[in-house]
């Protein structure tokens, strides 16, 4: 499995903001727990991850709720960029186009408050 497909796995299986095992994680994208502790270590510089310790049962990951995706630093033509480049890639696997999809309503959101913003000034 491709690097990237891992990525997108984790980040789809997080964005339910629930808290999800490593063996659990490792179950559903077929690979094992310290792959996924490696990928969730690179992850949570980039993104609110938050981990919970206490053993395999008691253990636990979660994106912290409001704060999946931070775009505040793109702009419109960046956030549609990356939407664009996820469209051509939806193909290659399920999950990139689940993440694509899961992504569009903040992309709109976006772009709605560049419109408000740009109407304003």
């Amino acid at each position: 499995m491709r690097s990237s497909d891992i990525v997108a796995d984790i980040l789809f299986i997080l964005s339910d903001n629930q808290i999800h095992t490593m063996s659990e994680l490792a179950e559903e994208i077929e690979t094992t727990r310290q792959t996924i502790h490696k990928y969730i270590q690179s992850l949570s510089y980039r993104f609110n991850i938050e981990t919970f310790k206490g053993g395999i049962d008691r253990g636990g990951i979660r994106l912290i709720p409001d704060e999946c995706l931070k775009t505040n630093y793109l702009n419109k033509n960046e956030l549609q960029l990356i939407y664009n480049e996820l469209e051509l890639l939806q193909n290659s696997s399920p999950s990139i186009k689940r993440f694509k999809n899961s992504i569009a309503p903040l992309i709109e959101k976006r772009r709605i408050e560049f419109e408000i913003n740009k109407q304003r000034n």
